[in-house]
């Protein structure tokens, strides 16, 4: 067991596959060591005020900063009562989207990338071990969503939406390989292959850092 543990992220579009690749390598690294603990966990959180607005809202481009400022206190909350306490007693800690999320989709819906990053300061926040960021096209992530028969959340209605929201992401990765700081170290994965394939190649990069 790691003396201590470890932040893996998993960032991407609706239908990219972040809640299964968070599961399917649980199950790998279970298999790798039965000793390690290993949690899965997501954001949103547990704010039940941002919950209602993704559930609710009709209208994409409305007020970027305030879900900005929901999603981050919502973030706070997650690192300190959750995320944190988990790492520092050895547990390999598996999440789904984090900071780069919410700049990823508030940028596209206007906000200004560093009046974003400038809110993020101060919370006490984490940056990851490691991030994936599973890239694929938009046309084969909503065949996913419509295939699993899973509703659709308000921004991934909007295809001209969707767009900037990837070309947000790519800024953003390129913006972390510039400098890892940011949003620490970012890797980018090609998920448009067989499933056991990219669950491969996450596990392999995954290993480097797991076995440091």
């Amino acid at each position: 067991m790691l003396k201590r543990g470890l932040f893996i992220n998993f960032e991407g579009i609706d239908g990219s596959g972040t809640s299964s690749h968070t599961h399917l390598l649980e199950k790998r690294i279970e298999a790798l060591n039965k000793y390690q603990d290993v949690i899965r966990t997501h954001e949103p959180w547990n704010s039940v005020e941002l919950k209602d607005r993704l559930e609710k809202d009709r209208e994409i481009y409305t007020n970027p900063l305030t879900m900005a400022e929901l999603f981050i206190e919502d973030r706070a909350r997650h690192t300190q009562k959750l995320i944190r306490p988990n790492i520092e007693a050895g547990v390999v800690v598996l999440n789904s989207r984090y900071k780069m999320s919410t700049c990823a989709y508030q940028w596209a819906q206007g906000a200004q990338i560093h009046e974003l990053l400038k809110r993020h300061e101060h919370f006490g926040l984490l940056n990851p071990d490691l991030t994936f960021f599973l890239d694929v096209p938009i046309s084969v992530a909503r065949k996913r969503i419509t295939t699993s028969r899973r509703k659709r959340e308000l921004f991934e209605r909007d295809v001209v939406f969707v767009n900037k929201l990837v070309n947000a992401y790519n800024s953003l990765v390129h913006i972390s390989e510039v400098d890892p700081s940011v949003f620490g170290r970012v890797i980018r994965i090609n998920g448009n292959r067989n499933i056991d394939d990219v669950s491969s190649d996450i596990f392999k990069e995954f290993l480097k850092t797991y076995k440091k």
